[in-house]
């Protein structure tokens, strides 16, 4: 293997599983959330909080991130952004209370937005055009199978440990990625120069750019419809360990198990439906995208109804086949209806205007269910993903460059 392609391999792998540890992060927190709820006495609406919370010190630094990557190329981004949420996960463990842990849980957004725009950038800059998207979907991977491992560890660790173990666990699994990349990531002067030099392409692009991609309006189209879905599927992901224990009367290592098969699907789906994707036009994607969103929603509505368990996992791998691809196909499209040159310009709205329902719809679901009760919000949820499939008929179409 030639020192290049030895690199690429390395880069792709390594950032692989820090993209696997930021999701550990996020899904430990899911399935151990009512652990953390009852022991801090925490209702529904609070628990919502917890989960949302390093939503916003995600966004806040997914921007910085990327400006600090080009300053000074990816690489110490991408370990700082990991030592930042691999020590703030950690820290999460030894919360005393509701204030103390939403300060954690903010920290380990703000490493968690670090990281993962310096390591988008690392992996393009050490892949070619015509490898690139295929390297990005097993860098992309990462994220599905991390989900399926943190809710997994939650679920079957503190029921025996505690909750906090779960945490330091995570800890320590995503400081020793960091120090792998430290030592087996090495960029010599002509990269780091070839690096700077891009960076100055991208950011005379993003002056012209940045403005006209507001002129495009299936730009607009895709973001409204991402916020719109992710209201639902973020509710999915961040509630579903005490969705099934709470309606479906499982106990903490068994919903969280089953919650974890999400990722598994996810995995599969995600590859699957990408090369189905790569094999057709844009009206190709976009119908792919219309049914994979209208069937999540279904399947997400019928796992409010009573059914039994076996049936349940079945709902659970298909959700998980289905909505985990939602992303990388959204992007897929995004890079088609803008001109080349403002591609990264227009994945910023369409992906952070997406985020924003992190923010927001898990905390409502929590005031939501308290009221009402988790079934109605599952319900709801469901209805609201389908709803966001109205936002495709729009006009999205591809830019002739």
């Amino acid at each position: 293997m030639g020192a290049t392609k030895r690199k690429m391999v390395i880069v792709s792998l390594l950032c692989g599983l820090g993209y696997m540890m930021y999701s550990v992060d996020r899904m430990v927190m899911s399935s151990t959330v009512g652990m953390v709820a009852k022991q801090f006495g925490l209702n529904k609406a609070q628990s919502g909080l917890v989960l949302s919370s390093f939503f916003y010190g995600f966004i806040a630094l997914l921007f910085i991130g990327g400006l600090l990557s080009d300053k000074w190329t990816g690489k110490p981004v991408v370990i700082a952004g990991l030592v930042l949420f691999s020590f703030a996960t950690g820290m999460t463990g030894l919360a005393t209370g509701l204030t103390s842990m939403l300060i954690y849980r903010i920290i380990t957004g703000l490493g968690e937005g670090a990281f993962w725009s310096a390591a988008t950038l690392e992996v393009a800059n050490v892949t070619s055009q015509q490898q690139r998207t295929k390297i990005m979907s097993l860098y992309w991977s990462g994220y599905p199978i991390g989900g399926f491992i943190g809710t997994f560890l939650g679920a079957n660790l503190a029921p025996i440990w505690g909750w906090q173990a779960s945490f330091f666990v995570a800890c320590v699994l995503g400081l020793v990625i960091a120090l792998l990349y430290g030592i087996m990531v090495k960029h010599d002067k002509q990269e780091l120069a070839s690096a700077a030099k891009l960076a100055t392409e991208r950011k005379n692009e993003e002056k012209v750019s940045v403005w006209q991609v507001l002129r495009y309006p299936s730009v607009w189209m895709l973001s409204i419809y991402y916020l719109v879905l992710l209201s639902g599927w973020w509710i999915l992901l961040l509630w579903a360990p005490t969705f099934l224990g709470n309606v479906k009367q499982m106990g903490a290592a068994e919903g969280g198990t089953i919650a974890s098969f999400l990722g598994i699907s996810g995995a599969v789906g995600g590859y699957i439906l990408g090369v189905l994707c790569d094999k057709g036009n844009l009206s190709r994607k976009k119908s792919i995208l219309l049914w994979i969103t209208f069937v999540s929603g279904i399947l997400m509505a019928l796992l409010a109804l009573s059914l039994p368990t076996w049936l349940t996992i079945i709902l659970i791998f298909a959700l998980g086949f289905f909505g985990y691809p939602i992303t990388p196909v959204i992007l897929s499209i995004t890079s088609q209806v803008v001109p080349k040159e403002m591609v990264g310009t227009a994945t910023g709205p369409v992906m952070n205007i997406g985020m924003i329902a992190g923010g927001v719809s898990p905390v409502l679901a929590g005031a939501f269910s308290d009221k009402y009760g988790m079934t109605q919000v599952w319900w709801i949820a469901g209805i609201v993903m389908i709803i966001s499939c109205v936002f495709l008929f729009f006009k999205v179409e591809e830019q002739v460059n």
